[in-house]
């Protein structure tokens, strides 16, 4: 079965997201944006539009799987198949606090937006990818998940800690099968003009695509790999 040429952006809000679209889209690729409110996607389509790119925007909730499930529909509707690129960036921070005081409930659903959410992602587009031996199945990792930190930062490091493990056992999983897995682990805060510039960091992304990295994790301190 032939693949798409459309990168689906699960997780397309201002930073890293709209950097990594602009990064694939510069490639060629139809742009799939996902993101849970409309707010952070219209301005970005419409962006891409303007400088002659086909990008549609899709809604999903990352911590709802049958809104996962409608979205994944529609975007394979859409772009006559599934796609060759799938990047989850969706994360969340939340329930702020110490480990101990946080409420379960909400710390549950953080797991399933961090991390659940990434595998029930790879478990629809996966099969599709390994049928046609090639694409990308990428990831955004993040610091925390290397040096777990507390003080009200233990959610995150929790689900970024899960997430982790499910891209670098998928790639152990499809090695072989021609489809790729990269893991961007960025070790530090994004800021334009700084040395985590997300759109520095989104090239990245594409040499974990393209296969001009060995590793299946690049670590991000800042510097861009050669």
């Amino acid at each position: 079965m032939a693949l798409s040429k459309t990168a689906v952006i699960f997780g397309a809000g201002p930073g890293i997201g709209a950097a990594a679209a602009r990064e694939f889209a510069a490639l060629g690729y139809r742009l799939a944006l996902v993101a849970r409110t409309e707010g952070n996607l219209a301005w970005l389509v419409a962006q891409f539009k303007a400088g002659g790119a086909t990008a549609k925007a899709f809604l999903a909730d990352a911590a709802d799987g049958k809104s996962i499930d409608a979205a994944v529909g529609e975007i394979r509707a859409w772009a006559g198949g599934d796609p060759s690129v799938v990047l989850f960036n969706a994360f969340t921070s939340q329930p702020w606090g110490a480990t101990h005081q946080v409420d379960p409930t909400a710390f549950a659903r953080s797991l399933i937006v961090n991390a659940g959410a990434a595998q029930h992602l790879v478990h629809l587009f996966a099969p599709a990818l390994i049928e046609a031996g090639e694409g990308s199945l990428l990831f955004t990792g993040n610091g925390f998940a290397l040096t777990p930190r507390g003080q009200g930062f233990g959610t995150l490091s929790a689900g970024k800690s899960a997430m982790r493990s499910v891209a670098l056992t998928l790639a152990q999983d499809l090695a072989g099968s021609g489809v790729r897995v990269g893991l961007l682990t960025v070790n530090g805060p994004t800021a334009r003009g700084t040395e985590f510039d997300p759109d520095v960091i989104a090239a990245e992304f594409v040499k974990l695509h393209e296969g001009t990295v060995t590793d299946t994790e690049i670590i991000f301190n800042g510097t861009a790999t050669t």
